[in-house]
């Protein structure tokens, strides 16, 4: 079983490499003020519920609400696709998967907590990400976040 959880201790946080492939404990997205994003539910794959969190140092809009610090898509109750306004000063968005081991807390960062950040033609970016579950298979959850031109 990989322990992804030393790796990441050890790095503070950085990025690692595992078997030729650089993993991730979080993202980090540079956006100017007012940029819309598209964050879209492609898979899970996990006895767990599956999330993603995003967190500026400001606000954030979605579904015409404006909510101010993190929040959490569930794949389970969001729309697969969500599109979001960044109301925060520029900055940099950040990204992390988290799951629901069925206790009602969110969880993230720890045990087997990795993300496969993959950039896309079209400028976005795909993760692939392993949960709290020590395994490699990074499938737990797949999404992708794109910027959305105005």
């Amino acid at each position: 079983m990989p322990d992804f959880q030393s790796l990441f201790e050890e790095s503070k946080g950085k990025p690692v490499v595992y078997k030729g492939q650089e993993l991730h404990l979080v993202d980090f997205v540079p956006f100017d003020q007012g940029d819309s994003i598209r964050v879209t539910f492609e898979r899970t794959s996990s006895e767990w519920r599956q999330g993603v969190g995003l967190r500026v140092q400001g606000a954030l809009e979605v579904a015409g609400q404006t909510i101010n610090g993190p929040i959490v898509l569930w794949e389970d109750t969001a729309p697969t696709e969500t599109k979001i306004r960044i109301l925060a000063p520029a900055g940099q968005l950040e990204v992390k998967n988290v799951w629901d081991t069925g206790d009602g807390v969110t969880h993230s960062w720890y045990y087997g907590a990795a993300m496969i950040v993959e950039e896309l033609a079209s400028g976005g970016r795909r993760y692939r990400c392993n949960d709290g579950h020590p395994d490699e298979d990074f499938d737990d959850i797949v999404f992708r976040l794109e910027k959305l031109e105005d």
